[in-house]
């Protein structure tokens, strides 16, 4: 269990130990009730789930790192990590059919970087049968901030498929380069799950613990990052573009339906936020150029450099390759635009930042050297992309 990389194993622990007293004492209270008062003393059967969830900064400077991609990266403020609303359905496996519902505020432990246990109720029928069930998970997801119409206890599997995802925000149209106040979308699923235990305290999982929900942020961040040698004539970046046919239209944040196909953004977008006259001077500017450091080491080393910055940008995830190019002049003269790719599909995936640095030595173009991906965490998580 010590392998468990979702929950710490004191955590694991305590919720499994909590978990099987339930178990015991709720099995020794219907033991102990009469017959003719049971039906009036009997306790609402409910079925727990532990959920958990990215951390905000101030619980990860304190955590354990672990590697991933390149490395993980704290989030650059809390806000990015807060969860400020939860809703958790459950459905049978096999049927579909509906299990239990929650819609809660209740979040105070996931935004202290601990996991929180959840108990649904659930039928006494869904009890007996004890039958395997899927588990999905979204946290931070409004209207407002996603666009999405209204999901609660009366979807069913397959509209909650269909309707939990992003669509209208965190594109090209409108960047988003800021948390926005209802949070940054989150989910997360687990299927096929057995459920164990005795009524009125079923959990999801084994007799030993109790399955973990981990929730991902459902977008990526996106930073350029530049810089030239002290002494050059002012390099002004006109223009950072996106090329067409990169960031979806539409964002699945559980699973894409087999009947959508999805479509992308059919012209270039622009990505430069503000005006940028002149690019910060450095000594050096090839001492910001990645060389394979912890990803934490290199985040810290680009934001305290006094560099110039642009972004950050939150977008939709991708399964395509990222590309784009950099306008720019040099003392007022306009040069021929530099490109970025990142280095394979799949890496713009939910829950991952994306650096393009991008530096003037005093001769030639500007030079774009780095392409920096890793996760947004300091977890090590499998990023499904749901979209495709």
């Amino acid at each position: 269990m010590l392998k468990n990389r979702h929950i710490p194993y004191l955590t694991w622990l305590v919720v499994s130990m909590m978990m099987l007293m339930l178990t015991a004492c709720s099995t020794s209270d219907e033991d102990n009730e009469p017959g003719g008062d049971a039906g009036q003393q009997k306790k609402p059967v409910t079925l727990a789930v532990y959920v958990y969830a990215p951390e905000p900064a101030a619980a990860q400077k304190n955590a354990v790192r672990r590697r991933a991609n390149v490395g993980d990266v704290d989030v650059s403020n809390a806000a990015e990590g807060d969860i400020r609303s939860l809703q958790l359905w459950i459905y049978e496996s096999e049927t579909g059919n509906f299990v239990g519902y929650l819609d809660t505020e209740e979040v105070a432990s996931l935004n202290n970087g601990e996991g929180a246990l959840y108990q649904i109720p659930v039928s006494d029928d869904f009890a007996a049968s004890k039958p395997d069930v899927d588990v999905f998970v979204q946290a931070n997801v409004k209207e407002e901030n996603c666009g999405v119409g209204t999901l609660d206890e009366n979807i069913t599997r397959a509209n909650l498929m269909a309707g939990a995802k992003i669509e209208g925000h965190f594109g090209l149209d409108v960047l988003q380069t800021s948390v926005p106040e209802q949070g940054l979308p989150m989910a997360g699923k687990l299927t096929t799950q057995p459920v164990v235990g005795d009524a009125p305290a079923l959990r999801v999982g084994s007799m030993s613990a109790v399955s973990t929900v981990q929730l991902t942020r459902a977008v990526s961040k996106l930073r350029f990052v530049f810089a030239k040698t002290t002494g050059q004539p002012a390099v002004s970046i006109t223009s950072i573009q996106i090329d067409e046919g990169m960031i979806p239209e539409v964002e699945y944040l559980f699973k894409k339906p087999e009947s959508v196909t999805i479509t992308y953004n059919t012209a270039a977008g622009e990505l430069k936020l503000s005006d940028i006259n002149d690019i910060a001077a450095t000594a050096d500017p090839t001492d910001y150029i990645y060389f394979n450091q912890d990803a934490q080491a290199y985040e810290n080393l680009i934001n305290g450099a006094g560099l110039t910055v642009n972004g950050p940008i939150y977008l939709r995830e991708s399964d395509k390759r990222l590309s784009g190019s950099i306008s720019y002049t040099i003392d007022g003269v306009a040069k021929d635009p530099v490109t970025f790719q990142m280095q394979q599909a799949g890496d713009f995936s939910r829950n991952h930042t994306w650096i393009v640095y991008a530096y003037y030595a005093g001769s030639g173009k500007l030079q774009v050297q780095t392409i920096y991906v890793k996760d947004w965490e300091n977890r090590t998580i499998s990023h499904e992309l749901y979209n495709w």
